[in-house]
């Protein structure tokens, strides 16, 4: 058997070579795809949505030749113990696993579970991506990936199958003799039209909009990155404000495929920023107008871009568009004077554009920052009632440990303990507050903007609930009397979907 050149770490099984990477010459390897078993705030309250990540990746390992498998725990809500008992039934050579901040815990220990078997352990995410040299040297780990995974995973993999010494792969990280060996760095996607995808690897009855109950609901990203700073976000922290984005016609079609194939009607656009770019967003807007594939979408926004683009909110609405998720980093919530005052109009403009166009819409806002006091809990549900949206969202202040917020509210974090990292606990010691009394005034005050939108409700049918306009016919095809079956599209013959 030939050696990768790097001495086995501690710990590691049987014939393993660097960070367990031995596993046997041979053209292909058996991977599976896991998302880490712990739910967050927003994957409870809104439903179920698409690993489109591991999607991507098990894309791109299976174009390269690999035997590809996807595992959905936290769709499932299983527990990492359950976790690894279903991936070890799969047999894997290598098991991957993506998480954020809160669900890293947990991916820890599924690796730790698998590995203990032999298996290659290889962590991905943002999270993996920044804090690899904290969990690398604990163990359980084999590899991180550092940056984007589409051209770094296939790599590594080949490094597997082929017994090479895993340094010569740009983008990633794992430990050496105490150590953690960091590869050169990748450089960022040239291109992302086409990148391969491995949508039938998915068991799509799991995912559904909570706003939409029976939906089949996909998910796509129209670019990546964003050109904003904000100081407490991990899209901000992972591209210095580079931006890339797709082109509008490998966006529609990669749409049509999901329409017609997988019988998608929602579409999640999972880009932090897909209207930063107000003439491509025009394009891929009537491109998805000019197919008429009906299929409506859920996506992120400035309140900004919402207000630039006035004067066609309209044609938003006729592609599709049906809920808007207003972007507001935390630190929206502790401006003064003319700075408060211009985000306070940019977000009330943008909620009324967009509900007189049929488009509902959510906000989060922050409780819990250092100088936090109840008459600052009480301004904050005022802004939120000023700005209006559908849905306001209080959460809990949770500062991750790889962006600018970090650097400015650590000495206020009290526990490092990722799991509270959630929006649901605090980990911010407020001077004048206790934890307890930080969370009972966020679950009080998301309470109170749910009774009151409720009464408004009671007086305006248009709004009874959040969802209600989702109910709505959509004005391009519904219109004219002209329907689609839930697998047909203007782009060729339907091919029948997965049963629900």
């Amino acid at each position: 058997m030939r050696t990768c050149g790097v001495a086995c770490p501690e710990g590691a099984v049987g014939t393993q070579g660097a960070a367990g990477c031995v596993i046997g010459v041979r053209e292909h390897v058996r991977v599976v795809f896991v998302t880490a078993p712990e739910p967050s705030a927003g994957v409870e309250a809104s439903g179920r949505f698409v690993p489109l990540s591991l999607v991507h990746l098990a894309g791109a390992a299976r174009d390269a030749g690999h035997d590809c498998r996807i595992f959905d725990a936290l769709s499932l809500g299983i527990s990492p113990q359950e976790g690894a008992q279903r991936v070890l039934a799969e047999r894997p050579d290598v098991v991957c696993v993506t998480a954020a901040t809160a669900g890293f815990p947990a991916a820890s220990d599924l690796c730790r579970r698998v590995r203990g078997h032999g298996i290659t352990s290889v962590m991905g995410g943002l999270h993996a991506s920044f804090m690899y040299p904290e969990f690398l040297p604990q163990g359980g780990v084999d590899f991180a990936v550092v940056g984007d995974g589409e051209e770094t995973l296939p790599e590594l993999l080949h490094c597997l199958a082929e017994e090479q010494d895993p340094s010569r792969v740009a983008g990633l990280a794992f430990p050496l003799g105490g150590r953690v060996v960091r590869t050169a760095p990748r450089p960022r996607l040239a291109t992302m039209d086409p990148l391969p995808k491995a949508w039938d690897l998915l068991d799509w009855k799991l995912y559904t909009w909570a706003g939409r109950p029976g939906s089949r609901l996909a998910a796509t990203a129209t670019s990546r990155g964003c050109p904003e700073r904000c100081s407490f976000c991990p899209h901000a922290s992972s591209t210095d404000g580079a931006w890339r984005g797709r082109s509008p016609d490998s966006v529609a079609y990669e749409i049509s495929v999901l329409r017609r194939d997988f019988g998608a009607d929602f579409v999640a656009l999972f880009d932090p920023a897909p209207t930063a770019d107000t003439a491509r967003w025009r394009r891929l807007v009537d491109r998805l107008m000019e197919l008429e594939l009906g299929v409506d979408f859920l996506m992120y926004s400035r309140a900004e871009d919402v207000v630039r683009d006035a004067r066609w909110i309209d044609r938003w609405r006729a592609a599709g568009v049906v809920h808007v998720g207003l972007c507001r980093d935390p630190s929206l919530d502790r401006l003064t004077g003319a700075e408060a005052a211009a985000s306070l109009a940019a977000g009330r403009s943008a909620v009324r554009l967009l509900r007189e166009r049929g488009i509902t819409t959510e906000a989060t806002f922050w409780i819990g920052f250092p100088d936090e006091t109840p008459a600052r809990v009480a301004e904050t549900e005022e802004r939120a009632r000023a700005w209006d949206p559908d849905v306001a969202r209080f959460r809990l202040l949770a500062p991750l440990p790889y962006t600018p917020a970090w650097r400015a509210l650590s000495a206020h974090v009290v526990s490092r303990d990722y799991r509270r990292f959630n929006q649901r606990e605090p980990v911010v010691k407020p001077e004048e507050m206790t934890l307890d009394e930080v969370r009972e005034a966020a679950f009080a005050a998301g309470r109170r903007f749910q009774a009151e939108r409720a009464r408004a409700g009671a007086a305006d049918g248009h709004r009874v609930g959040p969802w209600m306009v989702h109910a709505a016919q959509r004005p391009a095809a519904e219109a004219r009397g002209e329907e689609r079956g839930p697998g047909e599209t203007p782009l060729g013959p339907s091919k029948p979907g997965p049963q629900a």
